[in-house]
């Protein structure tokens, strides 16, 4: 069986109960520090370099404005709807 990269290198990725202890119990701008500086170390921990951890950074930046583009795509075609009916 063919495992991937983080999977090989024992990379736990389920931190959904980490976040959300995160999130509920400070700032945004203090969590998306602590965030940032702990996924960092742990990509590093598990063999990934700093050339990877910048591709990674620029593929959430690519998801963050593509998300961006169907949210704003989705609300001229809402506006669209509302100028032909009204």
């Amino acid at each position: 069986m063919h495992l991937n990269r983080a999977s090989e290198r024992g990379l736990n990725m389920n931190t959904k109960g980490n976040l959300d202890i995160i999130l509920k119990n400070m700032d945004t701008t203090r969590a998306t520090k602590i965030l940032a500086k702990s996924l960092y170390k742990e990509l590093i921990r598990n063999g990934f370099t700093n050339k990877d951890v910048i591709n990674f950074s620029r593929e959430i930046l690519d998801h963050m404005a593509l998300e961006m583009r169907k949210d704003a795509t989705l609300e001229d075609s809402g506006k669209q709807d509302r100028l032909l009916i009204g």
